[in-house]
């Protein structure tokens, strides 16, 4: 427990370094170029000039498009070069023969445009939200890290810190540490889920991913410390290459391996999983590919963009939709209070501008009267617009979960019309393993003497267990739903939700853990206590009904003459 809280303590503060970063980012200034369009990324220190912008530092040095322009080798006098603070003068050699000294002016800010910014802050609000939810989820973990490194590295090389050492630092070398760490965490992630258990080949794969990645890493640091001659870089972009196919080849691997050898009823999670991360690294791969056989051109790179953009708002469908990981129902709060907002302020927008086209033009008291009406309707309004935006957000994303808790409620309802206690308790434990997902069902009553027996379960070995039983004890002095795993309880399984009748504990429904391996929802527990409440209320009529059918016949009994 301790380290799991200092985990989530670590990535919440992570994200919020890292949301407060690329809030910061656009307002960087673009990195000084002096006017130079060169052939590729910045990654060579030889590059040919295509264009040279008009009035720039470049053209009044002399350059012109087509010349061979040398940056410095070595790594500090490179990241001078290549990032410059403003007023700094930096030396390149043009055509190998002549030396040029060019003054770094202050450029205007990078431009990032604003929808990039919001898809980064969406992959780490995502991240963020795993972190807050799932942090013993070793899955989720994996999913934290590939969100939060790509949160990061999209558009990182855009612009430039005050300082050059940190710019060339963060901006060109960490950025492909940040994908590849991301692409090796998606690797574990296929490995893991969903139930957080690995089979032996895609733990080797996932390991092999990871290994990868640490020695690109260190291969990547090591290209950046040492001068940039020719024929290292030449050698590290196709060795950079091969790593990163090797990398992605492991993650498909995986991917596939896990789907296969997994349970069935795991697969349709997988599937969802496996088409979303799948198709971003094979995305990834696509524009690696194509620009070290073509060379760098900047199309490519913004269309290969788009479905990597894309992943955030498709994984949150498929966390919703299909209950990927247990964070559902929190982005349902989210969705619905988002969509509340937006058709309030809608309203008022509407109002305002049709009460300042038409109406102040000829009365402004009219149009701060019919600005305070639309505001009271509104105001009393909320609760109704609230219920509907529920309902419609339940409907398009949680029918299926919607549907199994009316089914539970519904036989909750049916429970107390059932007269034989065998077939009721059996139809409870059906409508538990089928509706709520759970693995195994069992219904524990008090029977013998100070102990719970057992009368109907799917859980193997089925125990009796003593009225002092910690569980047993919790839900008799507090009425609480007890979650098993963190008592010393005889009882086996996930949840136990009590059986109160007239303020005692008749008895406790216990169900095991969800066969998807996700947590039970909070709709589910109540949904649970729902029909754990009913049978309590159908077991103690039936109860009665016997004690009262047998007295009538002892009566009837007395009453015959001898």
């Amino acid at each position: 427990m301790v380290a799991t809280s200092v985990w989530r303590a670590g990535a919440l503060t992570a994200t919020l370094c890292a949301i407060a970063f690329v809030a910061y980012h656009p307002t960087l200034p673009a990195r000084e170029d002096f006017g130079i369009t060169g052939d590729g990324p910045l990654v060579r220190t030889n590059v040919r000039a295509i264009s040279i912008a008009s009035r720039s530092s470049a053209e009044r040095a002399g350059i012109r498009p087509g010349d061979r322009i040398a940056y410095p080798t070595w790594p500090l006098d490179f990241a001078r070069a290549a990032f410059p603070a403003p007023g700094d003068r930096v030396t390149l050699t043009v055509n190998d023969r002549r030396r040029v000294t060019l003054i770094a002016a202050r450029p205007p800010p990078a431009g990032i445009p604003w929808w990039i910014t919001a898809v980064r802050l969406a992959f780490l609000l995502v991240a963020g939200l795993l972190a807050w939810r799932r942090p013993a989820d070793r899955a989720a973990r994996a999913l934290f890290t590939f969100l939060l490194c790509f949160g990061i590295a999209i558009a990182l090389d855009s612009g430039s810190l005050p300082w050059p050492l940190a710019s060339f630092m963060l901006m060109q070398v960490f950025i492909s540490i940040f994908f590849v760490a991301g692409i090796a965490a998606i690797a574990v992630f296929a490995a893991l889920f969903p139930s957080d258990d690995a089979r032996p080949v895609p733990r080797l794969l996932a390991r092999a991913a990871v290994g990868i990645a640490i020695l690109f890493a260190l291969a990547d640091v090591g290209f950046n410390l040492v001068p940039r001659n020719n024929a290292i870089v030449r050698a590290a972009l196709p060795l950079s290459f091969s790593c990163f196919a090797l990398e992605v080849a492991l993650v498909i691997a995986t991917f596939v391996v896990a789907y296969r050898q997994g349970p069935s009823e795991e697969r349709e999670r997988r599937r969802w999983v496996s088409l979303m991360l799948g198709a971003t690294v094979a995305v990834i791969f696509v524009d690696a590919a194509l620009q070290t056989a073509l060379g760098y051109h900047q199309l490519i790179d913004e269309l290969t963009t788009i479905p990597i953009m894309a992943l955030p708002f498709a994984l949150a469908y498929v966390i919703l939709r299909h209950r990927v990981i247990d964070v559902g129902f929190v982005l349902n709060r989210a969705a619905v209070y988002t969509l509340v907002s937006a058709i309030i302020v809608g309203i008022f927008v509407v109002v305002e501008t049709l009460a300042s086209t038409y109406v102040e033009q000829n009365n402004r008291i009219t149009s701060i009267s019919v600005t305070i009406a639309v505001a009271l309707v509104v105001g009393f309004s909320v609760r109704y617009i609230h219920d509907r935006v529920d309902r419609f957000v339940d409907a398009v994303l949680f029918r299926q979960r919607h549907e199994a808790e009316a089914a539970i409620r519904a036989f909750a309802h049916d429970a107390s019309y059932i007269t034989d206690t065998a077939v009721l308790l059996r139809r409870s434990a059906q409508t538990i393993m089928r509706y709520a997902g759970a693995s195994a069902a069992g219904i524990w009553l008090y029977r013998e003497p100070n102990r719970y027996c057992n009368l109907e379960s799917s859980v193997e070995p089925a125990r009796d267990v003593d009225e002092n039983d910690p569980a047993i004890v919790a839900m008799r002095a507090r009425g609480i739903v007890v979650e098993l795993p963190q008592t010393e309880s005889r009882l086996r399984g996930e949840l136990a939700f009590p059986m109160i009748v007239r303020g005692e504990l008749l008895g406790a429904v216990v169900c095991g853990r969800k066969r998807d391996g996700e947590s039970y929802a909070p709709d589910e527990r109540d949904a649970l206590a729902l029909l754990a409440t009913s049978l309590g209320h159908a077991l103690d009529t039936i109860e009665v009904r016997q004690l009262r059918s047998r007295l009538e016949e002892l009566t009837a009994a007395r009453a015959l003459p001898r």
